[in-house]
């Protein structure tokens, strides 16, 4: 009979992980706790208008201009107007400020054919400064 022989498994070296985890965490708790924060308040860069500014005499700047569209008509400052006078009254303040707000409030029901109108009235005047917001009402 054939004699059989015993193999011997050769198992590869376990790799004692312990002591590698020791090591990788002291490194971790020495970065952190030598780390210096950046102060990111400290590299803002803030506009503060020079003294010399506050001094002159600068126009008031007008309150914002309010537009309502509405179905049958347009509000200007809570003064019912036409297309005509609408544009007559941009026209004017345009000629104050051509960079003042305007807000443009449009209702749910105003057709989007209003709403175009008043925004070529105010480019055509160069209003630049517009705001468009849909607002309620019937």
């Amino acid at each position: 009979m054939a004699r059989k022989r015993k193999r011997s498994e050769i198992q590869a070296g376990e790799l004692n992980l312990t002591a590698m985890i020791d090591v990788a965490f002291q490194l971790l708790a020495f970065f952190i706790i030598t780390v210096k924060p950046v102060d990111v308040m400290a590299s803002l860069n803030v506009y503060r208008p020079s003294p010399v500014e506050a001094t002159t005499n600068q126009p008031p700047r007008l309150p914002m201009i309010r537009i309502q569209v509405f179905p049958n008509e347009f509000m200007i400052n809570d003064r019912a107007v036409t297309a005509a006078e609408l544009e007559k009254l941009l026209h004017k303040l345009a000629k104050i400020d051509k960079t003042q707000t305007v807000l443009i409030l449009c209702a749910n029901a105003a057709p989007h054919e209003k709403l175009v109108e008043v925004l070529d009235t105010c480019a055509k005047v160069e209003l630049s400064n517009l705001s468009v917001v849909s607002s309620g009402g019937y």
